[in-house]
């Protein structure tokens, strides 16, 4: 297993239905959390990531780490859903919505959603995965940032989605 095969997502691909639907070979490995700040994608369609630059209020976005198989076929499929370009031009064009990037994500482990509610988790050692980020110079991205309505997640989970993994994985109700 190579690492450039880990994914760290954070929006509704990580919910199994939508992966299943999209016929994904995504294995979910271990819950995780990496360095940023999640918003409402326009339109309320979704969510997304920004990098943190600034460090004010919480910087934690959770999710889930997938082993993508067949990574060089199923990234092109992932790419165009997030309309991003790296995997076509090997790089990230200015105008893309998302960018592809890899980051540090801390896997972390938990028995119950109330310890995961209480933050009682147990962090491990941080992985290089790869994940999908916003692109902050993307007009509509840029319009979410700029409104006196804030757009952002406060909490930095994508409840309805996190929700349908975590029942999956761990059975909850």
């Amino acid at each position: 297993m190579s690492i450039d095969q880990l994914l760290f997502l954070s929006n509704e691909l990580c919910n199994p239905s939508w992966q299943r639907e999209m016929r994904l070979p995504l294995e979910f490995i271990t819950f995780a959390h990496i360095k940023g700040k999640m918003y409402k994608h326009f339109r309320n369609n979704g969510s997304f990531v920004l990098e943190s630059k600034k460090k004010w209020g919480n910087d934690v976005v959770y999710g889930g780490i997938f082993l993508l198989k067949d990574f060089d076929f199923y990234i092109r499929i992932l790419d165009a859903y997030q309309l991003c370009s790296l995997s076509s031009l090997y790089r990230n064009h200015k105008l893309d919505i998302h960018h592809r990037i890899t980051i540090d994500a801390t896997p972390i482990s938990f028995s119950t959603i109330d310890e995961f509610e209480r933050l009682k988790y147990k962090e491990r050692e941080a992985v290089r995965v790869q994940t999908y980020v916003g692109n902050p110079n993307h007009p509509k991205i840029k319009q979410r940032l700029s409104k006196t309505v804030s757009y952002r997640i406060i909490d930095g989970i994508d409840k309805p989605h996190f929700r349908e993994l975590i029942r999956e994985v761990i059975g909850y109700d």
